[in-house]
């Protein structure tokens, strides 16, 4: 399966397989898990994730650990392939949520700056443009 790139301004209630739907004003994508097992995958950009187009197919970084799921999937999308990568234990899996969770509490506790929030709207921007270019 090949995951192509789909700017949008909102993701969708229903996702289809094999597309990568990134909403820069909210700094979210989602996607369907690649195995097929139709778990949804919300991804917070670019706090977690960097979802980039490249001729139209997505490319993410770092790689997509399904935690939260029965697949317990682990792998990177690379220009819409996905690279398969070796799957997270129980007690591992746990570890990186709450990781995650600390890491958002402790972002979330600090103010940003005026400096920071136009950076922000400078990267979304060059974003959006770039994946305009790129249809």
């Amino acid at each position: 399966m090949k995951f192509s790139y789909h700017a949008v301004d909102r993701i969708p209630r229903e996702l289809q397989p094999g597309i990568v739907y990134h909403s820069e004003e909210f700094e979210l994508a989602g996607l369907l898990c690649a195995c097929g097992c139709g778990h949804r995958i919300t991804l917070l950009v670019p706090d977690s994730h960097q979802v980039l187009c490249e001729d139209g197919l997505a490319t993410i970084r770092p790689s997509i650990a399904v935690c939260d799921g029965e697949c317990k999937s682990h792998y990177v999308i690379s220009a819409g392939h996905v690279d398969w990568l070796e799957a997270f234990s129980g007690a591992e899996a746990a570890s990186l949520m709450q990781a995650q969770i600390v890491r958002h509490a402790v972002r979330d506790a600090r103010p940003v700056s005026w400096t920071g929030r136009l950076v922000r709207a400078a990267r979304r921007f060059i974003d959006r443009i770039r994946s305009i270019l790129k249809k």
